[in-house]
């Protein structure tokens, strides 16, 4: 199974309550650490993302607070401690926030669209991939930049190495609507599919199922019916 949950972060109005109502769905400890943020958006996404996790592995998995712990690896990527064969990822960007949860490891990232950033491509992607994005040109260069971009991390946060492995270590091809990873000549055993969430952003998930994953938005009004009060 794979899951995506997402939540469009609320305007500016609403963002004090918010704030204030997710400290009885996140953990102690999160919600202490962010109170130290300097900055209030940056704050509530970590809360929200946070948010998201705790709503899916209590909606799809029946799992309270007192039944697990989130903890991160050596290179910085969350698990679950404590449940066997429950995993879950999260990204943000612009006006989201995503989360990816599946009995099996996960990878997810989304990116806001914007102009296509040749020169950081030039430094971080594949020689194949240059070539392709060299062809193009205005919204179409843009588009296939930032799906490049978002693919790529999906993949390393399916992997846990984050931006310590090298971007242009791996190749990410399209075939229409189907997505390969290779290293070398290998194929990488792995599935990529897009996740629309928003025309104005690129977002995928990168897992071991080849099934489409199931996209649901959750609005802070459903998390809070799920945590009336703390666990």
């Amino acid at each position: 199974m794979i899951e995506v949950l997402f939540i469009q972060i609320p305007l500016e109005g609403n963002r004090d309550t918010i704030f204030a109502g997710l400290q009885s769905v996140v953990s102690k400890e999160c919600y202490i650490e962010v109170l130290g943020y300097g900055s209030k958006e940056v704050a509530l996404r970590r809360l929200l993302g946070e948010a998201l996790v705790r709503f899916a592995l209590k909606r799809y998995w029946q799992l309270t607070s007192g039944d697990y712990r989130i903890a991160r690896g050596e290179k910085g990527k969350p698990f679950i401690v404590g449940v066997e064969n429950v995993f879950f990822n999260i990204s943000h960007s612009g006006d989201y926030v995503v989360c990816s949860v599946s009995d099996r490891e996960i990878g997810i990232d989304i990116e806001k669209r914007a102009k296509a950033r040749m020169e950081v491509a030039g430094r971080f992607f594949h020689e194949e991939e240059m070539a392709i994005l060299k062809t193009l040109e205005g919204d179409k260069q843009d588009q296939l930049f930032f799906n490049y971009w978002s693919v790529k991390e999906s993949f390393l946060k399916y992997i846990g190495t984050g931006l310590t492995r090298p971007l242009n270590s791996f190749v990410v091809r399209f075939a229409g609507e189907n997505i390969s990873l290779y290293e070398g000549v290998n194929k990488l055993p792995l599935c990529v599919n897009a996740c629309p969430i928003d025309s104005g952003y690129a977002c995928y998930v990168c897992g071991e199922y080849n099934d489409l994953p199931h996209l649901r938005e959750i609005t802070f009004e459903e998390i809070a019916l799920y945590f009336p009060e703390n666990g």
